[in-house]
């Protein structure tokens, strides 16, 4: 299978960067930098340390490039994993368990197409339905449908990252997908969420 001009970019870029290259590096770096701040400030408040735990990651990532077994299609799923991973070792290291800390994470992640959906529908009662909706799930099952809907990862990368199996996934993604099916109930963008189950 031919790969698109897009996978050939990063695949270049990638091999790069494995060879020491600085400028592929920083492209790296300012390619995922963003999300992963998103995504790291959703589960710990504490925005210093999510920044101290991105600072230890890129300086990992490109310590150990040589040894890094994954392409540049990976990339995004490891370092989500490896910042996660991270912080919990910050929290574990502090006065609170990782156990009591993630019990006590309240995911809030920023649905992409929460905004979507509002640019589409003006009304201002529709809008706070949605996110009133969202802010309803179960932490496990926001940060599941924001890890597959917003970040694109896989069931199996998913389950890594929340540490549990790839069935509890997709349990976790299809019950957050029924809640908001049955809380919204009828209104005319249901539609959008169906495509979710794809």
């Amino acid at each position: 299978m031919q790969k698109s001009g897009v996978e050939e970019y990063w695949q270049i870029v990638w091999m790069r960067f494995k060879s020491g290259d600085q400028e592929a590096f920083a492209i790296l770096y300012n390619h995922h930098i963003d999300p992963l701040y998103h995504f790291g400030t959703k589960l710990c408040k504490d925005t210093e340390t999510v920044k101290d735990s991105l600072q230890e990651l890129f300086l990992e990532l490109y310590l150990k490039r040589e040894k890094i077994n994954v392409g540049p299609e990976n990339l995004k799923y490891y370092l989500l994993l490896a910042l996660k991973r991270n912080l919990i070792k910050k929290m574990k290291s502090g006065r609170m368990s990782s156990q009591r800390w993630l019990e006590s994470v309240d995911f809030e992640p920023e649905y992409s197409i929460e905004f979507q959906i509002i640019k589409q529908e003006k009304e201002a009662e529709i809008s706070q339905k949605i996110v009133k909706t969202l802010k309803q799930l179960p932490s496990k099952q926001r940060e599941a449908i924001y890890l597959r809907f917003n970040e694109s990862l896989e069931y199996s990368e998913i389950a890594k990252i929340l540490d549990i199996n790839v069935e509890s996934v997709r349990k976790q993604v299809y019950r957050a997908i029924m809640t908001i099916r049955e809380i919204l109930n009828n209104e005319p963008f249901i539609n959008l969420f169906l495509l979710l189950k794809k």
